[in-house]
């Protein structure tokens, strides 16, 4: 099949490297893009880029959206008319499915969210559909986000409840590795020594997590010993009810979604 992207920035551009020769050749692949410099490193690396929404859509099979939640309803109101028969693929915050069906009518629309760890193929992506895509359309859709990490199929009543842990949780992870990094250096251990061992820690830590079985409880315990150092800096977490932050974060990301969506 052919693709269309309709933008082609951080998202949109990971997700097309993250294709290109794995689930679609090249020559299958064209690009609707407004920023000339984007523009241009794509026509150096021979990808179709074309002038107009009439004349992508009249080039693909699936439309893949990678535009700006606020960029969307004028977007939506250039293509009806255009998509029928299509695959409409958006990847927006917020946006759900309906109100692109009320928008461009009955079309088959799948609706996905990534995160910035596309840039590595190593994202973690969830993905739903509307009742009108067969297997055909889920397996492509399939195809596309597991070129660029792992998709997780759920459903769309569920996807402003998980942006906190998939879309916006690498943000949070660095945000927790930028305070043990600044930390260190406060303390005076050298910024490459800071670095990898962080890292290092959190690829351990994430492993540990996807092949070990038993409860995250008891993970932590293995890390500790009585009167030792980590539950020392586990208690500092208690006394400031870290737990409460995270959700406080977790919730405060999930409503920004709902709202986006109205």
């Amino acid at each position: 099949m052919r693709i269309g992207f309709i933008g082609c920035g951080k998202m949109g551009g990971a997700i097309l490297r993250g294709i290109n020769g794995k689930v679609v050749d090249k020559e299958d692949i064209s690009v609707y893009e407004l920023n000339p410099s984007i523009v241009e490193s794509l026509k150096n690396d021979k990808i179709d880029v074309v002038s107009s929404l009439s004349e992508l859509c009249k080039k693909v099979e699936v439309i893949l959206l990678a535009i700006k939640p606020q960029d969307f309803s004028s977007l939506l109101n250039s293509l009806k008319g255009n998509v029928s028969n299509k695959l409409i693929i958006t990847i927006a915050a917020g946006v759900k499915i309906s109100a692109i069906e009320s928008a461009l009518g009955s079309v088959k629309v799948a609706r996905a969210m990534p995160n910035t760890a596309a840039a590595i193929g190593e994202a973690s992506s969830v993905l739903c559909f509307n009742s009108l895509c067969d297997k055909g359309d889920k397996d492509f859709a399939e195809k596309i986000f597991n070129a660029i990490g792992k998709v997780v199929l759920i459903g769309e009543d569920l996807m402003d409840e998980v942006i906190p842990i998939g879309g916006s949780f690498t943000a949070f992870e660095y945000y927790f590795y930028k305070g043990f990094l600044e930390s260190s250096l406060k303390r005076g251990v050298p910024y490459e020594t800071a670095k990898k061992l962080l890292v290092q820690s959190i690829i351990g830590s994430a492993k540990m997590i996807e092949n070990d079985n038993r409860p995250i409880d008891d993970l932590i315990k293995d890390v500790c010993s009585k009167g030792g150092t980590t539950l020392a800096g586990l208690q500092a977490f208690e006394d400031n009810n870290l737990l409460k932050i995270i959700d406080d974060c977790a919730v405060s990301c999930a409503n920004r979604s709902k709202e986006l969506g109205k």
